[in-house]
């Protein structure tokens, strides 16, 4: 199976055509060869690991295991939802000055969570890459653009574990591949704006 990217239709995420595929209206969604629908970056992930178990992304250990789904959940539930407000703030003529600090106090706390729970490294749990890996690393990559946007260039200072953690997700090959296309569609969309 084919993995392709696929960017929402002219109308965005809420457009009429979006809804019909995803009624969330909410990107990713990953549409099966026989047309089911699979929302949600967690869902995806799991499924991708159910459908292609070889290599395994998944820890060995029953302990390592939910620990690799507590970090995807504190990204999701903590961190990204509450990044997801930030995007609105982006243009400095339009930007509420509390919305963004209320939102970026809301991110250290995420980001502490994170770097409590977070492993010895380099990757969320230890020496390969996992599950949360996949769950984490775009957030992480976001926690840079915000950081950049915001002039927060020292968000990840007060957490150096995930620091560390995201200074070497930029040099893993996979990672560079994900965070080039990322990259891309992230100047697209703002050149489109």
């Amino acid at each position: 199976m084919d993995i392709e990217i696929v960017t929402p239709p002219a109308g965005g995420t809420k457009s009429p055509e979006f809804l019909a595929l995803n009624p969330m209206g909410k990107v990713p969604a990953l549409v099966l060869d026989d047309g089911t629908v699979i929302p949600e970056s967690d869902t995806i992930v799991e499924y991708l690991e159910d459908a292609f178990p070889t290599p395994s992304l998944r820890p060995v250990s029953a302990e390592d295991k939910a620990k690799a789904r507590l970090l995807a959940r504190i990204g999701e539930l903590y961190l990204m939802a509450n990044g997801a407000g930030l995007f609105g703030q982006i243009n400095p003529a339009a930007r509420d000055q509390a919305v963004v600090d209320a939102t970026f106090a809301k991110l250290e706390e995420a980001l502490a969570y994170l770097n409590v729970f977070m492993g010895p490294g380099p990757y969320a749990l230890g020496a390969s890459l996992t599950t949360a890996d996949c769950g984490l690393a775009p957030m992480m990559f976001f926690m840079g653009v915000f950081g950049q946007v915001f002039g927060r260039a020292d968000l990840l200072a007060r957490y150096p574990k995930v620091a560390a953690y995201a200074a070497h997700l930029r040099t893993d090959p996979h990672v560079q591949k994900v965070y080039g296309e990322m990259q891309t569609e992230l100047q697209a969309r703002m050149a489109a704006a």
